[in-house]
């Protein structure tokens, strides 16, 4: 078996669906299916559209003649590592405490990986994206609640991670607003994704003249996509919130720097990777925190892999090691799917494999797409 016809399935669990991908061992996606999720259903429902797209993948890669070498899932929220399960899955808990290894390998007959969607992103960007060359690579990333997860030498630093995993809750602003976990000033509380909106919403009720409101009065939804847009066309509310969110960043990646001192700090996730102004101020602001020689010896940048940094990363133990060594030298950026394609056209090819579907809603089946174009 060739090595190039080496490769893994990884799966992404996000709040709204999973992402499905066929990845090489020089972390290149090949081919990719979205599935819906179903919310407040037991966990086979909740499961089956998931392990409906991996058994079309699964199709598909015995069709082109690959060798899958494995299955590896990214999930958000907490892990049993002895166990290999979910331990606690917020956004869906159906899957807290579910044996998922085990029913992928049964059920497959293939080795399974189970990871937190920040230390699979952290392990995609170090062997493919903007972590190649760097020993320590700490990685950032800010969405609903801010993450973090530290890499040295290509292997997760596992006696940090119960502390990083809590890297949301250090606090940096002794007057800040109280957090979930009692205190005041945490980082989440500051520049998260809902720190954004509070930001947006008071300077609303002082009366600030902005076209957010504008936009927000025409029925779109807030997003760091939406703040940069206004923020490039000079809106000053959303100069205001970005100059706000880059000095506490500042300040908070200077905390990092000085605890885990990394070589290099990847910034990802939908509010650092919507506007690269954003990045500038944090780099601006962490001299104000930090020394000089200190920012100099610290490579601050944005990640490279963006929304398939958790895909990729999630299939990484599975790749060969030698191949793996040899792409940390030189591999292209892996190829993304845009977003809006995710809810336009659908392909449904009979599954030898499936478990019957009783429910309707369960019948609405993945997207498929091959190297970014849409299959008809």
């Amino acid at each position: 078996m060739r090595t190039d016809k080496s490769v893994a399935v990884g799966v992404e669990v996000a709040a709204s669906g999973a992402t499905v991908a066929l990845i090489d061992c020089y972390g290149r996606v090949l081919h990719r299916l979205y599935a819906k999720t179903l919310w407040g259903r037991p966990i086979s429902a909740t499961l089956e559209p998931y392990l409906r797209s991996v058994e079309m993948m699964l199709a598909y890669s015995s069709a082109e003649g690959f060798h899958v070498r494995g299955l590896g899932f990214s999930v958000p929220g907490s892990l049993d590592h002895t166990l290999r399960r979910p331990l606690l899955v917020p956004t869906l808990p159906a899957l807290n405490g579910f044996p998922l290894c085990d029913l992928l390998e049964t059920r497959y007959g293939l080795p399974a990986r189970l990871h937190v969607d920040v230390d699979a992103a952290v392990l995609g960007e170090y062997w493919f994206g903007a972590g190649k060359g760097f020993r320590r690579l700490l990685f950032l990333t800010v969405n609903a609640v801010v993450g973090a997860a530290l890499v040295v030498d290509g292997r997760l630093e596992g006696a940090a991670q119960q502390y990083i995993g809590h890297v949301c809750h250090i606090p940096i602003s002794g007057s800040g607003p109280r957090c979930s976990c009692g205190k005041r000033g945490c980082i989440n509380t500051l520049v998260s994704i809902d720190a954004m909106q509070k930001m947006v919403q008071r300077a609303l009720r002082r009366g600030e003249e902005t076209s957010l409101l504008h936009r927000l009065n025409n029925h779109e939804y807030f997003s760091p996509q939406l703040l940069a847009e206004e923020a490039v066309r000079g809106d000053s509310v959303a100069l205001q919130v970005y100059s706000e969110v880059g000095r506490w960043l500042g300040a908070a990646t200077a905390k990092y720097i000085s605890m885990f001192e990394p070589d290099v700090l990847i910034l990802g996730g939908g509010v650092l990777g919507a506007s690269e102004l954003l990045l500038t101020l944090v780099r601006s602001a962490l001299i104000t925190y930090s020394s000089e020689q200190v920012c100099h010896m610290v490579e601050i940048v944005p990640a490279r892999l963006g929304n398939d940094g958790a895909l990729i990363g999630a299939v990484v133990p599975l790749l060969p090691g030698e191949t793996a060594q040899r792409t940390r030298k030189a591999v292209p950026l892996a190829d993304v799917a845009p977003q809006e394609h995710r809810d336009r056209h659908h392909y449904a090819p009979r599954l030898p494999h499936a478990d019957a579907i009783e429910s309707d809603e369960l019948l609405t089946t993945p997207q498929v797409t091959h190297k970014g174009m849409l299959l008809p």
